[in-house]
Order: structure tokens, then C-alpha cells, then sequence
């Protein structure tokens, strides 16, 4: 895609039932062992429909932050070297509790251990208290506060793809309402490093709430989406590669 022609396409990932109803969704709603954990068969039978709907736009939004795995199965369908650029207020990088189950907590740890494609984490804007709490990280993922992750970008530019994957947990209350703990960011501080890309391979979003089918997509969450992409779109930035 090039942003060039002032567009930004994007899909819906339905998994809770939050996007029911709205268009570009693909319904994976009636697939047992989905929520805060993915096991074994379930992640088969997401990944085979992944593979079966084709080509993805360069935006997926991805339901609510106990989908946040989502972004690894995306990941494992990348053919060439890139490194992933986590906006979160949470590591996601905990040890896991079952090796044989992804969790919305441990599937940043499970990537770097799996996708040998996958050549560098940047991780920004975490809650320093909860990269503690994680423990020693696998020796990919960098850790740096949003004021670092312009210069921490800018070395992996010339090198290699990004792909972005941004949790809304990131957001103060006044752009996200979600159900786990969040930072004190705005998009004013998160788009300068996302548009700081580039070459994007993809931007997966995650946090949206529960509350935003029952408000017909008009609420915040939805509010919040839309200013990040008509700011992709104004910037013409980042160039998506796919």
C-alpha cells in the first residue's frame, strides 16, 4: 500500500464480539479458548482463517487487550527479517504459566522465542514497575522510554522493516477506557513515534472495550481510532510496505 494515495485500509479482528455488526470484521467469535489464552487449537483454527481471508490491509484492529496474542500469530506469516515496535503500558513478556498456551501476557516473550525472523523488540512507554515485575527479557527486546524510541527506531530504519503493534492501555482515561491498568500517554505523544517508521509492515491496535459495540462504534474507543488513522493519513506516514 502506498499512503502516498491518501488512504489507510484497515480490518476488524472480532474475537470478544465487541465489533459485531460493523463492516471489515472477520468473526472469530465462535472459537472456543480464545480469551486472555489461546491454546493450541484454537490458535490452528484462527491462523487457518487468517490464511484464508488472504491479503491483510495494513491496519487490524485486534478487540480488547485480552487478544493482545493476536499480534503473534500475525507475526508468524512475516517471511523476511523485521523488528516490532510494542507501544504498551504492559511488557507482555511475563514467563509463561502453560509453554503449550499463548497468553495476552506472554506473548512478546513467546515471539522473540519463536519467530526467528523477528530480530529486535523496541519496547516503549511501559510501566517501568512492570518491566520488574517480568523479570529478565529475552535478550532481543530494548527497552526505552517514548523520548527514546525516536533514536531507538531511527538505528533499525535503513535495516529493516517494523511492524507496530500499539495497546490502548498506553492512553490516559481522556482516549481509552480499558480493563487493565494504563499509562498517562495521548496519541499527540504515541503518533510522533509511530510516524517516525519508515517502513511499516503493519499497525495492529488492541483496547478497545467492551462498551464499543453497545455504542454502535461512536464511543472513545472509536473516537480514538479515528484520530490515529486521520493522523496516518494527514502525515502520509508511516509507509506501509505490503
Amino acid at each position: 500500500m502506498d499512503n502516498s494515495r491518501k488512504s489507510v485500509n484497515f480490518i476488524r479482528f472480532n474475537l470478544s464480539g465487541i465489533y459485531d455488526g460493523m463492516d471489515n470484521t472477520v468473526d472469530l467469535t465462535d472459537i472456543k479458548g480464545t480469551n486472555c489464552f489461546c491454546d493450541e487449537e484454537a490458535e490452528k483454527e484462527i491462523g487457518r482463517r487468517i490464511d484464508s481471508f488472504g491479503e491483510l490491509p495494513p491496519v487490524r484492529f485486534i478487540d480488547t487487550g485480552n487478544y493482545h496474542y493476536m499480534s503473534l500469530l500475525l507475526m508468524k506469516r512475516i517471511r523476511t527479517s523485521f523488528a516490532l515496535l510494542l507501544l504498551d503500558n504492559h511488557p507482555d513478556a511475563k514467563l509463561p504459566d502453560f509453554f503449550d498456551i499463548t497468553s495476552c501476557g506472554d506473548w512478546v516473550r513467546k515471539a522473540c522465542e519463536s519467530i526467528d525472523n523477528l530480530k529486535q523488540v523496541i519496547m516503549a512507554g511501559v510501566d517501568p514497575k512492570l518491566i520488574e515485575e517480568a523479570g529478565p527479557l529475552p535478550d532481543k527486546i530494548r527497552v526505552c522510554t517514548l523520548d527514546q524510541a525516536v533514536d531507538a527506531i531511527e538505528q533499525i530504519n535503513s535495516r529493516m522493516d517494523i511492524y507496530i503493534s500499539l495497546d490502548k492501555d498506553i492512553f490516559n482515561t481522556d482516549y481509552a477506557r480499558t480493563d487493565w491498568s494504563q499509562g498517562d500517554y495521548t496519541p499527540d505523544h504515541i503518533l510522533p513515534v509511530i510516524c517516525s517508521v519508515r517502513s511499516c509492515l503493519a499497525l495492529d491496535i488492541c483496547g478497545d472495550h467492551k462498551d464499543y459495540s453497545s455504542k454502535g462504534g461512536s464511543g472513545l474507543s472509536e473516537r480514538t481510532n479515528k484520530t490515529i488513522l486521520d493522523q496516518i493519513k494527514k502525515r502520509g506516514k508511516p509507509r506501509f510496505v505490503i
